[in-house]
């Protein structure tokens, strides 16, 4: 690890006894070779008992590292087998070992595993309920605070882990490093509202260099954000989340970038919590056409745009009448014949679009036709 910026049993000498002695017997070939069978498996020898399998867990190399506002944050993926491949089934702990050292001109200087192992500390232990609120979906997350005003010598920090399963300890992981900075402003006046095509954030900011945003996500029920969901420019001040799906309650923040390599955010831009339900109706399907036939007239209608379209409802309106409704229940064709009509009679009808969570849609412009 080094931390960069980028035959026969025997019965002593004498051959053990066999289990079956015959006399008197002249035994067959057949006979012979199964009762030596039955010798060789009823008399074999027990080894030594084997020693119990050792849950030492992998070693974590996957172990990655950025500032969030006044927090060192470090996540690795939660460790699923021994050194030997077993299934691990969880661990108990886990270790965070960090060593500090000045920075040179801001930079951090090389440190090699030998120099980490001999002089770094174990900063702390995650056990228990800490470990387990550490945990989102794979991964473990590790917050560290920095202090309040950071010292004017600039400082680098190594850190590496271990992780525990009873009293064995991996290998230490692979080593990360970070040279803290003053953070950014967080983004403000973070507003979240649903649409038809997705979830609209816009915030405002004040950064006058930033790298960019990162616009985070989870669902109300989890701990802690993994991955932000999108990376935007600098100048952006707005993202549409077209991966969010209906039903599901969402917490979004945003953080302002200050550098990329190493990761620095800001503090978030507070959060926003939304139930995002279907509540937009389809749009109407276009070029709704009337034909008027003998005794009946054909409808025909492309459909909708909407992806949730549950049917179509048609409404019908004859001589010095109003509109009512022709179909029943929502149909999912395209096209219908309203039979049984008067010849020489002309005829209004509107359409309407119903998606499955039953929104319904406007109601079309009147179309006319005249039977035969």
């Amino acid at each position: 690890m080094c931390f960069d910026a980028n035959a026969p049993e025997r019965s002593g000498d004498r051959l053990a006894p066999p289990c079956f002695r015959t006399t008197g017997v002249v035994l067959s070939g057949l006979a012979l070779l199964l009762g030596s069978l039955l010798a060789l498996a009823g008399c074999g020898k027990k080894g030594d008992p084997l020693p119990p399998l050792r849950t030492i867990p992998q070693r974590t190399d996957d172990l990655k590292i950025r500032q969030q506002g006044g927090l060192i944050l470090l996540d690795m993926g939660y460790p699923a087998t021994t050194v030997s491949g077993m299934a691990l089934g969880g661990v108990d702990a886990v270790e965070l070992y960090e060593l500090v050292r000045p920075a040179v001109e801001g930079a951090a200087p090389p440190v090699e595993e030998r120099q980490f192992e001999t002089e770094a500390e174990v900063l702390l232990t995650l056990r228990g309920s800490e470990l387990g609120t550490a945990v989102t979906g794979d991964r473990i997350q590790i917050r560290v605070p920095l202090a309040e005003e950071l010292p004017a010598e600039a400082a680098a920090h190594y850190f590496a882990v271990r992780t525990l399963k009873g009293d064995e300890r991996s290998a230490l992981s692979n080593g990360v490093m970070l040279v803290p900075i003053a953070a950014p402003p967080p983004p403000h006046g973070l507003r979240v509202v649903p649409r038809a095509e997705g979830v609209e954030l816009a915030w405002e900011s004040e950064a006058q260099s930033a790298a960019g945003f990162d616009v985070f996500r989870r669902q109300a029920e989890e701990y802690g954000y993994a991955e932000a969901i999108r990376r935007v420019p600098g100048d952006a001040r707005q993202y549409l989340d077209t991966t969010a799906r209906y039903g599901k309650r969402y917490i979004y923040t945003v953080r302002t970038i200050a550098s990329l390599e190493p990761l620095i955010h800001s503090a978030a831009a507070g959060e926003t919590e939304l139930d995002y339900e279907d509540r937009f109706p389809p749009p109407l399907p276009e070029n709704f056409v009337a034909l008027g036939e003998r005794s009946r007239v054909r409808l025909r209608w492309d459909p909708s745009a909407a992806g949730d379209v549950a049917g179509y409802i048609l409404y019908r309106r004859e001589p010095r009448r109003d509109f009512h409704r022709l179909t029943e229940a929502p149909i999912a064709e395209v096209e219908y014949i309203d039979r049984g009509l008067v010849s020489g009679y002309s005829y209004d009808y509107r359409i309407q679009a119903v998606d499955r969570a039953g929104n319904e849609s406007e109601l079309s412009a009147p179309v006319s036709t005249t039977v035969r």
